[in-house]
């Protein structure tokens, strides 16, 4: 089995919602980002958790492992911007 990670990249936004949550009464924080999965030609939307407004990333690129994870006893690949790598160069994007 190999340790290599795959990554794909996250580009946050910036643009967050938070607020009380009406089941625990505890603060929220939710964070907008496009993610990037190849193949696709197109990035995906997504909404992000984040406890407090301080957790929520910068605006910009990040690169993100994807994370193993299961829910529901389903296998799926999360994202999580907030342990991401700044990308300080944007990637070119070829014109198809």
């Amino acid at each position: 089995m190999s340790d290599e990670k795959t990554v794909v990249r996250v580009q946050v936004t910036g643009i967050t919602r938070s607020g009380t949550s009406t089941a625990s009464g505890k603060p929220f924080c939710m964070f907008e980002a496009y993610v990037f999965v190849p193949p696709a030609p197109y990035p995906t939307k997504n909404m992000f958790f984040a406890e407090t407004q301080q957790q929520v990333p910068q605006p910009g690129m990040y690169e993100c492992d994807l994370i193993p994870d299961e829910r529901a006893k389903n296998f799926a690949l999360t994202v999580d911007p907030r342990q991401g790598r700044r990308m300080t160069q944007q990637p070119k994007v070829s014109a198809a």
